[in-house]
Formats: C-alpha cells, sequence, structure tokens
C-alpha cells in the first residue's frame, strides 16, 4: 500500500504543515508591526533625572512628529537592606536603608530615519539607565 494516494501517513503530514505556514505567518505578519514603533525604557534611583532624560525623549520624537505614547510609570522596586548598628554587640539595634529604583515607558510610534538619529544624539543626564526596543 505504499505510494497510494489513499495513505494516510502522507495527508496527516501535509495537514500538520498546513497550520504551522499558517502560524509562520501570522509571526511575521505581527512582527512588521511591532517594528513601527520603539519602546524606550528607563530605569534610574533619581526621579529628577528620569523626569529630565523623559523630558528630552519626548521634545526630540515630537520635533520629528512621531507620536508618543508616555511617560508610562511603572512599578517602582524597592530593594531594603538591613545592617547592625554595632559591628559586635547589640544585636537588637539595627538600622534598615532603602533604595528605590523608579521605571518608566516610553513608546515612539510611526518613527522615522530623522526620529532615530534624534534619539540617537541625545545628551541624557547621568544615572539613567536606558533600554530601547525596535
Amino acid at each position: 500500500r505504499r505510494g497510494v494516494a489513499g495513505n494516510g501517513v502522507a495527508a496527516r503530514k501535509a495537514a500538520a504543515r498546513a497550520p504551522v505556514r499558517a502560524a509562520f505567518a501570522v509571526r511575521a505578519e505581527a512582527a512588521s508591526v511591532a517594528a513601527a514603533k520603539i519602546r524606550i525604557r528607563l530605569k534610574s534611583f533619581e526621579v529628577n533625572h528620569m523626569k529630565a532624560a523623559c523630558d528630552k525623549i519626548i521634545e526630540a520624537a515630537t520635533s520629528t512628529e512621531a507620536s508618543i505614547s508616555g511617560p508610562v510609570p511603572l512599578p517602582t522596586k524597592r530593594r531594603i537592606y538591613c545592617v547592625l548598628r554595632s559591628p559586635h554587640v547589640n544585636k537588637d539595634s539595627r538600622e534598615h536603608f532603602e533604595t528605590r529604583t523608579h521605571h518608566r515607558l516610553i513608546d515612539v510610534h510611526q518613527p522615522t530615519a530623522q526620529t532615530i538619529d534624534a534619539l540617537m544624539s541625545l545628551e541624557l543626564p547621568a544615572g539613567v539607565e536606558i533600554e530601547v526596543k525596535l
């Protein structure tokens, strides 16, 4: 019965490949839509530096006529450190210190080549970590 058109193995393999092709087409379409925006994620310990960086990014993007959504404030992460006040005695006496990491998210929709050039040439404050996804 090998090679017969009614054989179920070949028909099942062809049917199994069809959804994979359709799923690949959907992923490729989603990738082309995702390339139409730039997602900028900012992290900083200082709110003032963060605000200055957001203002510069928004000014650079709007000057090249790209649309902006944000800055969206994301949840602030608090890291608390517990330290003994005395190195040898008084274990019950402790101090707590904390660092707060502030996060912001800015989306640049329909960026042009001028938008990307303007964003790359920005002088941002020190202490602001930037993550850019295309």
